[in-house]
């Protein structure tokens, strides 16, 4: 064979092979692929398809109406500390987040903390997702916070990790996260925030339950809530590991009090009508989006199923958390 045609050969070979390692690896136009798979502890419950009374008679912007819902899944728990972790260390790989060292007030002055901000391919790029290693802060009356109420995720510089503060808060409800970082959760795995709609489905457990519990009634036995008096500041309450009351009759757990939970709809007084799968797209005046469920430090009439609030999206305290749906 001639050296013309063994230079032949050896230029296809390389080509081949050029064109063989360009293909093995992701285009830039190709999805993320990084352990996107939903973490097995993540446990959804099947929520059947079906038609309900949205709303009720004690809330002025809650009318009541008739909703039906397709069949959908459910996070039976609030996401965790660890879970928020594993999403983090993920993201971080893939290029969805940033460290940024940034400056914060509270009505005990201005410090400085580390948040995690949405970069590269992420939803809400440039967003704060969530605030790191809060000191417990100050009430909006200026008491100092309980130290359990601190966002319990830190960031280790040198082993480039996200990581616990606290071993034994792993199973407590993530806290500190904006709706940027519920939503930034939510489609790192394909899945969704509940709809309003969804929510208050689940939370009445197929049976128009006044309030997300086993029976529908309510008792420091059965949620992790601060009393029957609004206003009233509890300087020992916190939140408390998920699942730690009785589940509601579709098995969720901690739908009323221990955090409010985000949904997906922008908040509106008006929106809501008999309809079909309804979900609020469209901001108003001021962008807000509803939160469901009451928390540790609120009283016991915003842990009814029906009771609705709302918040701004770069909004996240020690008692602002999420679960998830799947459609």
């Amino acid at each position: 064979m001639s050296i013309k045609s063994n230079s032949a050969i050896a230029f296809c070979l390389m080509l081949l092979t050029f064109s063989c390692s360009n293909d093995d690896g992701p285009t830039k136009e190709e999805p993320i692929t990084s352990d996107q798979e939903l973490p097995t502890s993540i446990i959804l419950k099947d929520i059947p398809a079906g038609s309900f009374t949205m709303g009720g008679s004690t809330t002025g912007d809650a009318p009541s109406i008739s909703v039906t819902l397709t069949k959908f899944q459910i996070s039976e728990k609030e996401i965790t500390n660890q879970q928020y972790i594993d999403f983090l260390n993920n993201a971080y790989i893939d290029g969805w987040i940033t460290v940024s060292s940034q400056s914060t007030s509270d009505p005990c002055g201005t410090h400085t903390e580390n948040m995690i901000v949405g970069a590269g391919d992420a939803p809400n790029t440039g967003q704060i997702f969530l605030q790191l290693g809060e000191t417990g802060g100050c009430t909006s009356g200026g008491e100092s916070e309980h130290i359990d109420n601190k966002s319990w995720i830190s960031f280790n510089s040198s082993s480039s990790t996200f990581e616990l503060l606290d071993a034994t808060k792993g199973n407590w409800p993530v806290n500190w996260v904006k709706w940027y970082g519920a939503d930034a959760f939510a489609q790192y795995y394909d899945v969704s925030l509940p709809s309003e709609a969804q929510w208050e489905y689940a939370a009445r457990g197929g049976q128009q339950l006044d309030f997300p519990t086993d029976d529908g009634t309510l008792s420091s036995s059965k949620a992790n809530y601060n009393g029957d008096s609004p206003g009233v500041y509890n300087p020992n309450g916190h939140s408390l590991a998920v699942g730690s009351y009785p589940a509601n009759p579709y098995g969720l757990y901690d739908m009323g009090g221990n955090v409010w939970e985000w949904c997906q709809d922008y908040y509106s007084s008006s929106f809501y009508a008999d309809a079909t799968d309804p979900v609020n797209t469209v901001p108003g005046t001021d962008s807000k989006r509803v939160r469901r469920g009451g928390s540790w430090n609120y009283h016991k009439a915003t842990l009814l199923t029906y009771e609705r609030a709302s918040d701004f999206e770069n909004r996240g305290n020690n008692h602002f958390g999420f679960r998830i749906v799947k459609n």
